[in-house]
Order: structure tokens, then sequence, then C-alpha cells
């Protein structure tokens, strides 16, 4: 006799969540203003107010 499944009594698949957005790193904010630093060769900077990180402050 072969075991046979009834249609109407499984589970629906459902879609899994789509991959969350990997956070933005802190360091790429100005601590001055908040606003997003811009990259130039090796250095982050805000045109808002100026704010600059060169790549030796990275660590």
């Amino acid at each position: 006799m072969k075991d046979s499944v009834d249609d109407s009594q499984t589970v629906p698949r459902v879609a899994s969540d789509p991959p969350a957005q990997p956070a933005e790193e802190p360091m790429l904010y100005c601590p001055v203003c908040s606003r997003k630093l811009a990259a130039r060769k090796c250095k982050l900077f805000c045109e808002i107010c100026g704010y600059y990180m060169s790549c030796s402050d990275y660590y």
C-alpha cells in the first residue's frame, strides 16, 4: 500500500526573508555633524563641516 499525502494538510512554503543589509561602519560618518564622510584617496572628509580623517587615523 502506498502512502499518500493529502495536499490540503501540507504547510505552504514561505519565502525566506532576504538577507539583512550589512550595517554601515560608524567611522563612515562625521563625528562633528553626523553627515556621511566622502572618500578621497586615503582620506575620509566631511563636505559640510570640513572634518577629515586620514588612513593612519583608521587604526
